[in-house]
């Protein structure tokens, strides 16, 4: 039950694309903590990274998809017979 919610949620993100918004706002947050309280950049830095896993997350889902499975009998050759 909660995987489903969990999995529901993801597609969720993914559809409004989150990971890139959280990036870009991040960045425009700690552009603005530079330039005055340096506790924002400390906050700012948060939403940067929790999009770079979430596209970390899709990278290794989509290497995952693309493996081919190995025949590894294809691969040895037969037995010798006696």
């Amino acid at each position: 039950m909660l995987i489903k919610k969990i999995k529901d949620f993801y597609r969720l993100l993914k559809v409004k694309k989150v990971d890139n918004i959280l990036i870009i706002a991040g960045i425009i947050g700690v552009v603005i903590g530079l330039n005055t309280v340096p506790i924002i950049n400390e906050i700012s830095v948060w939403p940067i990274l929790l999009g770079i896993c979430i596209k970390l997350y899709d990278f290794t889902e989509e290497i995952e998809r693309s493996i081919i499975p190995y025949d590894f009998n294809r691969l040895l050759p037969p037995p010798r017979k006696k």
